[in-house]
């Protein structure tokens, strides 16, 4: 079965502006800054009916969302420490389990942002080693930042993902390197010229090589939406016999 796979932050509001995912039909999308799933009432059913949602602020957290071929609960092996790193358990005609991201600040500062996820994989090795699984969103992330101080940098998150066969479709897919890359997903206070690319759809090497198309949103359509522009990922059909 074909997989459409979107990371997106939103920057809120997302029950005006979920229908402009309509055209890309994904079957899992992973929404940072979205609203609580009772502020977006009935807003999202149609494409996504399947839906769950992370946090404390009603009008941003981190929504998951699918279509009715797939279902979505907690991983029983979710640990709140990490709460903006959350594995879900997709099941459908193809099963897998989904980290979906946002990192955020930290009150230990070196724990902010990309520190928070390499920890998070640190105690989801298990699940790495064992399990299919995809590592989905907002990472607020690039190698071009990793002299920051942190308890782990994104090129250690590169590298450890890939000792579990796990890499970065975007980057497989262009033949670009991490902090090189030539299309941004976020425009820092909307402006063209500050593009960087910290969203990302990270994924088992043997999906990758069923990767049919990485699109990343333009500025000139999503500018007026958000910060960011959508990554999306379209996977293949899974071959006969693997």
């Amino acid at each position: 079965m074909n997989i459409g796979i979107v990371a997106w932050n939103c920057r809120q509001a997302f029950r005006k502006k979920v229908e402009k995912l309509a055209r890309f039909r994904p079957e899992i999308a992973v929404i940072s800054e979205c609203e609580s799933i009772e502020r977006l009432g009935d807003k999202h059913t149609s494409l996504f009916p399947n839906a769950l949602w992370f946090g404390d602020n009603l009008h941003k957290g981190l929504g998951v969302f699918s279509t009715s071929a797939y279902s979505l609960t907690v991983h029983p092996a979710y640990d709140p420490r990490f709460r903006w790193v959350v594995p879900i358990c997709v099941t459908g005609l193809e099963s897998f389990t989904l980290l979906a991201v946002w990192t955020k600040d930290h009150k230990d500062r070196k724990q902010g942002y990309i520190g928070q996820l390499f920890l998070a994989l640190q105690q989801y090795q298990t699940l790495l080693e064992k399990e299919t699984c995809l590592v989905v969103g907002d990472l607020n992330s690039n190698a071009i930042w990793d002299s920051l101080p942190r308890v782990g940098n994104h090129t250690a998150v590169v590298q450890m993902l890939k000792e579990y066969g796990v890499e970065s479709t975007y980057h497989c897919f262009f033949q670009e390197e991490h902090g090189q890359e030539s299309v941004p997903t976020y425009y820092f206070h909307h402006h063209r010229e500050k593009g960087y690319h910290i969203d990302f759809c990270f994924l088992p090497v043997e999906w990758i090589e069923r990767v049919e198309s990485v699109h990343i949103g333009t500025y000139e359509e999503w500018r007026e939406w958000s910060d960011h522009v959508p990554v999306v990922v379209k996977v293949g059909e899974r071959l006969k016999g693997n």
